[in-house]
């Protein structure tokens, strides 16, 4: 079986004997579509964002009869499945809608399992189906589970109706197994036969708005598939997307980039990054703070955009997040933005008031005997309780103190927010650096260190470098490397002799989470790190770890998109498939070799 990239003049292939869960993906306005050779996952098929939820559609299609599968092939607008006696091809041409296309005419069939994505509802669900008006129209009510009394399914396309079938169908999915996602069977209702070469499928709360949308994409399908080309090729004419890099690196690159949008969620005037698809789809706020200098590699305007957002959500509630992390990574976001001068000079001063305020509100509530603290689970790794001091909150503090000099013009202000940069140095270096390691945190109600090595410690350095020599990083990030360095090209999330160590992923059993389960976005934050504090002495690592994270987002879990997590043994994509943070960083991470 092959696996297929086509960008441009640009086409790579990979051989591959099992495809597993691997799959391509789309999305489209609040939904995807996410398909391999067959379903093995509840969270593929196709999505739809109906009455404010996520909702599954499809659980597959697929022509009758088709012979010896033979490739995966994504064009990053359009996805096609290849078998040895047809060609498949799939688009997302407006909200709610699905396009289908086969090479040569077939009897297709199509399997519904219409429910909240989080939701697996059994004997609740009701379908009805019948024809009207040269559609196929099928109807599912459910006692609960939706947001909707009723969810229509509209069918348009050049075909001839066998029969309606109202048939169901086993499905065992592997990929869920593997990551001890129950359930892990389902049944999918197939309710029709139709043999045609194009369909148009059309989900929505009201029946005739829904068969009209279906209509009208058969009718515009070659415009259709004209517009989604032509949107495709408009997002990527601009010199930054067609490098002159090897084919490998350069598609990476495109994919990273076409994955990262497929999560931009837009919603009146508002913009807003999703976590991740398929499961992650809520707006959370650290994800799309630490998003934000990759988006802006390609949308000034959308990562600025989600920035203001972020900015005003930061000053209704008092100028603090939730999170340990949230605001640090906010303003480190705003110092970069600074620098590429994205704000006018009112900006600024709205930014400088802002991160007064917060670090106002730091040190009134989150600073202890002047170190940066935090309370349980509230750090990225928040499988972990890791209160008091940790490393990476250090940086952010002093990264905020530092901003906070610079933009300001009273000269009271700039020597006050100095003192408390030069005294958090002098505490944290006392604190956390014993000459070889930093400690990964300090518990400062125990008066005691951890010493446990986990990667945060490249966290610190791409936040805030300054905290030590460049000669002194070299030595902790050697120290560090001896611990957590996993062959294939990442980072283990603890020490590899810690009794705590996970070799293998335990999927959405936490327990490998925080302790072994190698990060693609910390990954990519260490290589950044190792390169601007020493890039020749760590380039072999530098050069594992990028060749890693682009083969996942080449050839992972859904093809073309950055995977969350990879187990620690091996090489193994995992987690969420295609995650906001992994996409991003990998894009900093090239952009950090053209310097």
């Amino acid at each position: 079986m092959e696996l297929i990239h086509n960008f441009g003049k640009k086409t790579i292939i990979k051989t591959v004997n099992d495809l597993g869960g691997r799959g391509l993906m789309l999305g489209r306005a609040g939904g995807y579509l996410w398909i391999g050779k067959n379903p093995a996952s509840r969270y593929q098929g196709w999505f739809c964002q109906i009455g404010g939820r996520l909702i599954k559609i499809i659980d597959d299609i697929r022509p009758v009869g088709a012979a010896g599968f033979l490739a995966l092939e994504n064009d990053f607008w359009r996805v096609k499945r290849i078998w040895e006696n047809n060609r498949e091809s799939f688009f997302l041409p407006t909200q709610n809608c699905l396009a289908y296309e086969i090479e040569k005419p077939a009897e297709i069939s199509f399997f519904l399992d219409i429910k909240e994505s989080y939701k697996n509802p059994d004997a609740e669900q009701h379908y009805a189906v019948w024809e009207e008006d040269g559609l196929i129209l099928a109807v599912c009510r459910q006692i609960s589970g939706l947001p909707l009394p009723e969810i229509f399914l509209a069918v348009a396309g050049d075909f001839k109706i066998s029969k309606i079938t109202n048939e169901w169908a086993d499905r065992d999915y592997e990929w869920d197994k593997k990551r001890a996602s129950p359930p892990f069977c389902r049944r999918a209702f197939r309710p029709a036969a139709v043999s045609a070469s194009r369909l148009v499928f059309a989900a929505g709360g009201d029946k005739e708005e829904t068969a009209a949308r279906a209509g009208r994409i058969l009718n515009d399908f070659e415009a259709e598939k004209s517009k989604k080309r032509t949107e495709f090729l408009n997002n990527y004419r601009a010199k930054v997307f067609w490098p002159v890099l090897p084919d490998k690196t350069a598609v990476a690159k495109a994919a990273a980039k076409n994955a990262l949008r497929m999560l931009v969620k837009t919603e009146k005037d508002s913009l807003s990054l999703r976590a991740g698809w398929p499961w992650f789809f809520q707006i959370w706020q650290r994800d799309e703070a630490v998003s934000l200098k990759g988006l802006a590699e390609f949308d000034r305007t959308a990562a600025t955009t989600v920035f203001w957002r972020q900015f005003k959500e930061l000053k209704k509630n008092k100028y603090h997040f939730d999170t340990a992390d949230g605001a640090g990574w906010l303003f480190s976001r705003a110092a970069e933005f600074l620098k590429k001068n994205f704000f006018d000079g009112e900006e600024k001063r709205e930014i400088a008031d802002a991160l007064e305020r917060a670090i106002g509100w730091q040190l009134r509530y989150r600073t202890r005997g002047g170190l940066a603290v935090n309370t349980d689970e509230k750090t990225w790794m928040d499988s972990l309780e890791r209160p008091g001091a940790c490393v990476e909150i250090q940086a952010q503090r002093l990264a905020m103190y530092d901003l906070a000099r610079r933009l300001t013009d009273d000269p009271e202000k700039k020597e006050y927010y100095s003192q408390l940069k030069d005294g958090l140095e002098i505490i944290a270096r006392k604190t956390f650096f014993d000459t070889q390691n930093l400690a990964d945190r300090f518990d400062v109600e125990k008066n005691k260190h951890d010493f446990t090595c986990r990667p945060n410690l490249f966290l610190a350095a791409y936040i805030y470098p300054d905290l030590l020599e460049k000669s002194e990083w070299r030595v902790v990030f050697e120290n560090a490397l001896a611990k957590l360095w996993l062959d294939w090209g990442g980072l283990a999330t603890i020490d590899k002799n810690d009794p705590r160590f996970c070799p293998q992923s335990t999927g959405e059993n936490a327990k490998s989470y925080h302790n072994g389960d190698s990060w693609f976005w910390i990954n990519n934050i260490a290589a950044i790190a190792m390169r601007r504090i020493a890039g020749g002495y760590f380039k072999h690592y530098i050069e594992k770890i990028f060749v890693a994270s682009r083969h996942d987002i080449l050839w992972g879990g859904a093809l073309g998109c950055a995977s969350e997590i990879s187990s620690a043994q091996s090489f193994d994509p995992a987690g969420c498939p295609n995650q906001a943070w992994s996409n991003a960083t990998f894009l900093e991470l090239c952009r950090e070799f053209k310097k």
